[in-house]
């Protein structure tokens, strides 16, 4: 057997200290690991150098700082004691970055020539980011802890050539295929081999459909101002009396409907210093975030849509305030075309960007109509498996139109199984997941 010592590897911001915290395990002592395969990762901070000041922190607005690590070969992991002393010492970054640290070593059969056989290896990175919605949210324990208005991920490697970066914008469908369910990201990167940067922005409290996403685009500082004016005189000049509730949920709209993630730029850190990169080139959207009825403000017309549940989190003021200041606008399947259509447009002429869309599983398995007399027309009004068959094809004569490529998750789940694997035509399965996500890369490779 061949010992190899996995050593950190090179990481690095030039005017900055890197640090990080103890180790943190995901794989016990003997476990045999895949290539790439994520086995264990730290916390990381940056430290100003002394007597340098930099305009522009870099990462300034991302409190959750990781890199997990990933042997580049096959073998049986080998943990020493000591790299791992639990408590604030796993959680705080103490130990200045050295690249020639050895974390663990990995233990493969001997082959060929022993004395050419490296005596080490360096770990695979993976960078891990997440902004909080509210620097208040101070959770330290775990990867990504706590509640997040963005969260992403990259491979840290050393080709020398500027990442791609894959933004998700969707509900479930499209969360599950890109931050994954276990430790986040980690499921996407290891079928993703190729340096990317993987981003993710949830869907709370604002659905992420085409109208809300254009107007987010789009919309001016003088808007914005005037959408956060009306909302502090509901909150205070209203009949219900705002509570905790309330204002939480108010922050986080703001903070939604503020703010372009399309437009969002990045830093990177990489073995050879920061980057900074550029808008998205690729936005990942879900069809299942399209419904036929949206919310819009009675005096300003901005658009607003949100899951019945995140409503429900709103506090009495914050509901007080939807029902007497928002009206429900019908969306025809022409009219939700029309949008995508100025969506893509618009993007086109701001970043360039590539559309990618999850269409929605058409049937389940469990249908049992045997007539369609008694039902009225038009039958999409009132059967969810005929309103996902015409959406499906709505999005086909879009595709046929303009530059958008069309994810068939309805393809995917009938090889598959939707009872098993699809049941309520958002949630995947692990299985289902894995698929999708292959179909991503496939189309991105394409």
């Amino acid at each position: 057997m061949t010992a190899l010592a996995l050593t950190c590897g090179s990481l690095a911001a030039d005017g900055f200290v890197i640090r990080r915290s103890g180790m943190h395990w995901l794989r016990g002592d003997g476990y045999v690991c895949r290539p790439n395969e994520v086995v264990g990762y730290c916390n990381i901070s940056l430290d100003q150098v002394s007597g340098q000041r930099s305009g522009n922190f870099p990462l300034a607005d991302e409190m959750e700082l990781h890199v997990a690590f990933a042997p580049p070969v096959a073998g049986c992991l080998r943990i020493a004691d000591g790299r791992s002393p639990g408590g604030y010492l796993n959680t705080l970054g103490l130990h200045v970055w050295n690249s020639d640290d050895v974390l663990a070593h990995l233990e493969k059969p001997s082959e060929g020539d022993q004395s050419a056989q490296p005596a080490s290896v360096e770990m695979r990175l993976l960078m891990i980011a997440g902004r909080r919605m509210s620097a208040l949210a101070d959770t330290n324990i775990g990867i990504l802890p706590g509640w997040h208005s963005r969260s992403r991920a990259w491979w840290c490697d050393r080709s020398g050539n500027e990442l791609s970066t894959l933004l998700c914008m969707g509900v479930c469908d499209a969360a599950g295929v890109v931050r994954g369910n276990e430790t986040p990201f980690v499921e996407a990167f290891e079928a993703t081999p190729s340096a990317a940067q993987l981003v993710y922005v949830p869907d709370h409290p604002i659905v992420p459909c085409a109208p809300i996403l254009l107007e987010q685009l789009m919309r001016s500082p003088a808007q914005n101002e005037a959408i956060a004016a009306d909302l502090s005189r509901g909150l205070t000049n209203g009949r219900v009396a705002p509570d905790s509730n309330d204002w939480m949920f108010a922050g986080a709209l703001l903070a939604s409907l503020q703010n372009s993630p399309m437009r969002d730029r990045y830093d990177v850190l990489t073995p050879t210093g920061l980057q900074h990169l550029g808008p998205a080139n690729t936005i990942l959207m879900s069809l299942n975030s399209e419904v036929r009825s949206i919310l819009r403000h009675k005096k300003l017309g901005y658009a607003a849509q949100m899951l019945r549940h995140r409503q429900t989190a709103a506090g009495p003021a914050v509901r007080s305030w939807l029902a007497s200041e928002f009206e429900p606008i019908r969306r025809s399947i022409d009219d939700i075309k029309r949008d995508y259509r100025q969506l893509i447009d618009a993007v086109a002429a701001q970043t360039g960007a590539r559309i990618l869309i999850l269409n929605r599983m058409s049937t389940s398995g469990f249908e049992d109509i045997t007539s369609y007399v008694s039902f009225d027309a038009p039958m999409s009004d009132t059967l969810e498996n005929i309103a996902a068959k015409e959406m499906n094809l709505m999005l086909h004569d879009l595709a046929l139109e303009c530059d958008v490529s069309i994810v068939d998750v309805d393809a995917i789940a009938a090889e598959l199984g939707g009872s098993q694997n699809l049941p309520d035509g958002i949630h995947h399965s692990a299985a289902m997941q894995a698929m999708v996500r292959s179909e991503v890369v496939h189309i991105l490779n394409s």
